[in-house]
Parts: structure tokens; sequence; C-alpha cells
């Protein structure tokens, strides 16, 4: 019987490691379901936006304003905390994972086996692996050239026209789930006001202060919050700050480290999460770490890869969570970025057809911080994604109201856009390209 709540490809990894090995896993105990109002409430809002071929379309859901995500966060984190008490206390190197509902291990065959046979583990299954997409480096001097004084990206989407009527991104935390952060590059001193650091099975591990494993987080961190570098705008909403979670050591992590950033993230009040990270194709483990820091409030963006129109990448494919793709300076989608529609997909007890990406960004020849004091262009939907990250947070400081309502911040986001292919959402520019300018002009004109 304990036997069977092990699923195959984790037995599978069991038995490559040998007797002595360690094996990574996440435990599934008995929780409630989630409440069917939020379930049918966001079940509705991903078939209207399916359907929807104008902004008047997306923006009728603005006024529906949603106000209970610290509430809804304190009663999940205890609720499952104390679900998970029991079993903790057997289980080998463990963390509640409360976010995802789940407890990640760390132990040997024998140690996965023994937990199996707890009357309230219904399933072990393994810990996936998740990437940083693939990312192009192209040199510096082939960039496009900056429009007064900002990357082309900035400038295109409309952030200086921002900066000077709405806000620069006052009051707003973003999370930032990435390879790590140089936070001594000039362009980001003083921004990084929190950062931690995770292992493989979700640990939180001492660390000196925040660094890079790789310059992909310093690069993708500056394009959210950098300030002007070498007379260069690099970053969307430079007034903002960023809670920086190394989950990607080297651009690889598990699907454990990424939940337990971002959870980190969620209990230090951010505001919105990025994520320019992500692993192959749809699945449902995605779901309930994106429903559950979306009902607490936080907005969740994502890369949604780099493998070309006919694919997508989770979490950037989750129904909710905002799935970014990437434009060319000419204004094309980017031939590596992901879109396609997904049919009757599996999203908790309902099936749902929608298409992502959601809305695309600046993604090609994107300039930002590297190192400790450099500049370089780098490709890819991982650059796009910071681009939406820092629209948002430039809404929510031109109007506060939007801060802990996802529903009204996603709306305005899609409903805003600069439309190109199909009308509607379409799997290569999604509903369009971002525009700060348009919707931080929508939020105030809705006050």
């Amino acid at each position: 019987m304990a036997h069977e709540k092990i699923t195959s490809g984790l037995q599978q990894t069991m038995t490559q490691a040998g007797a002595t090995g360690a094996v990574t896993a996440l435990v599934r105990t008995r929780l409630p379901e989630p409440a069917e109002e939020n379930l049918a409430r966001i079940k509705a809002q991903v078939e209207g936006e399916h359907l929807a071929t104008r902004r008047s379309d997306l923006l009728r859901a603005v006024p529906r304003r949603y106000d209970r995500g610290e509430a809804f966060c304190t009663a999940l984190q205890r609720e499952v905390t104390e679900a998970h008490a029991p079993i903790m206390s057997g289980a080998p190197n463990g963390t509640s994972l409360w976010l995802a509902g789940a407890i990640a291990v760390s132990g040997t065959a024998a140690e996965i086996e023994d937990l199996a046979r707890h009357e309230d583990v219904t399933r072990i299954e393994s810990n996936p692996v998740v990437e940083v997409p693939r990312v192009l480096r192209t040199p510096l001097e082939d960039s496009p050239e900056s429009v007064d004084g900002s990357t082309w990206g900035l400038a295109t989407i409309g952030a200086p026209d921002v900066w000077g009527g709405y806000g620069r991104g006052e009051g707003v935390l973003v999370g930032h789930l990435d390879t790590g952060v140089d936070a001594d590059h000039p362009a980001l001193a003083g921004k990084v006001v929190a950062f931690a650091e995770f292992d493989g099975a979700g640990n939180q591990v001492p660390t000196a202060g925040p660094y890079d494993t790789d310059q992909h987080g310093t690069h993708t961190a500056g394009t959210i919050v950098g300030r002007t570098h070498r007379g260069l705008n690099i970053g969307v909403a430079p007034d903002a700050r960023l809670a920086s979670a190394l989950v990607l050591p080297g651009g690889s992590g598990t699907f454990a480290q990424v939940v337990a950033g971002m959870q980190w993230c969620v209990a230090e009040g951010v505001h919105v999460i990025n994520m320019s990270l992500g692993g192959p194709k749809y699945t449902t483990l995605w779901n309930l770490p994106i429903l559950n820091a979306w009902l607490s409030g936080v907005v969740v963006v994502a890369s949604i890869g780099n493998s070309g129109q006919g694919t997508s990448g989770g979490p950037g494919n989750d129904p909710l969570c905002i799935g970014v793709g990437a434009t060319h300076p000419a204004e094309f989608a980017a031939g590596f970025s992901g879109g396609q529609v997904l049919p009757e997909v599996s999203w908790g007890p309902h099936q749902l057809t929608y298409i992502k990406p959601d809305i695309c960004a600046p993604g090609v020849r994107v300039v930002s911080s590297v190192g400790k004091d450099g500049l370089a262009s780098f490709n890819g939907t991982s650059m796009a994604a910071p681009h939406v990250a820092g629209v948002v947070a430039l809404l929510q400081s031109a109007e506060p109201a939007l801060r802990g309502d996802p529903y009204a911040t996603r709306a305005l986001l899609l409903g805003c856009v600069e439309d190109y292919g199909e009308a509607g959402r379409d799997p290569r520019y999604g509903f369009g390209r971002v525009d700060a300018r348009s919707s931080a002009h929508q939020a105030i004109a809705l006050r």
C-alpha cells in the first residue's frame, strides 16, 4: 500500500540513487480543496479573456476589486502548516511548502518509503528541475540606439512617459526569483532590500548577502528596478525595491526551490513576483502555488519560454500567471518566443482552454546590468518578463489601490496593450505588447 503512494517517476529516481543516495521529493497530504467561490471567479475570468476581442471586454473586470489577500494568506499558512505538522516530525530534511500544499523532503529511498507508510500521506512525487531559458548574448554595440537616454525597450513601452506624470515605482516591492543578484552594481545600489537563498529541498540556507551565480539575475533585476547607468536608463520602475531569492544556482533549480522562494516573497510582502524561468510543457504542478500567491494578493509574471511557436513552458503557461512573450525592436514577435493554444487542460476540477502568452514585451537586444559595473545585451523571454513586472510596479505606484489586487492589475495590463496580430489574444503576441503609458493613464481614469 505504501509503495503505491510513490509515483513511478520517483521510484525510478530512487532506484538510480541506490540505497545510500539522497533523493528530493514532494509529499502530498490531505488538505481541503480551494474554495469553489475562488475557482469559479477565476474560471470565468479565463474563459472571458479567451473570448475577448475588445479592450472593454477586459477592463470591465477592474471595478470589481479584491482586498482579501492578507487574510487569505494568513489563514492558508496556518491551515497547511497545522496539517503538515504530524508528518514533518518524521520527514527527512522536510520543508513545508505551504504555498503549494506539499512538503519537500530529501532522504534515502528507505526513508522515503518509510514516510509513505504515514497514514496522512496520500502521494509522494518527483521534485522536477526548472531552468533559466536559453539566453543568447549579442554584442553591446549591436544593440539599438538609446531613445532620449533610455533603452529601446523602456522607450517602446512608454515607461519614461509614466515617470513624469504617474511615478517611478515608489512604494512597490518586487519579488525576483533568479540566479541571484549583484547588489553592488551601481544601477542596483540600495535597491535590494531583502535577499534569501534556498537549496533543492526548499530549505533556506545561510548567506553572507546578495550575490549572483550567473549574470542572468543581475540582468533581469536591472530591467525591473535599475537606475541610470553610464548615461542609460535601464529600469522600468527605478524607484521600486527588490526582494530577491536565489533559487536557480548556476541557472538551474528545483520546483521546491522556486516555491520556497515564492512563499518567502509573499511573506516579505511583495506586490508582484518576476520569474524568468521555466520547465517544458504544461503541468498542473504550478496550479496551486500560482493560485495561492494570486489569492494572497500577489501578481505573478513569468517568461513563456524560448522554444518558438507551438510551445510554452510553466509556470508562464499557468492560467493565472501572466505569461510573457518577446518582441523585436521592429515590433514583431521574436522567432524564439513561445506561444500556443492550450486546449482543455486540467486546472483544479475544471478543464480550461486558453492561449499563451498573455502579453509580450521587448526581449531582443535588451541592455541591462551585469557583473559589478557592466552592461550587456541579452535576448530571450527572460528579458521580456521583467519589463512587464516593472510595468506592474509602475501601475501600483500610480494607483496604490491596485496593490494586493491581482484581478484589476491584470485587467489593466492586458486591456491597455498595443495590439498586434489578430484581434484579442493570439499565440504570438498574446493580447499585444505591454503599454505602460496607456495602462497607467487608464488606472488613474478609473479611480
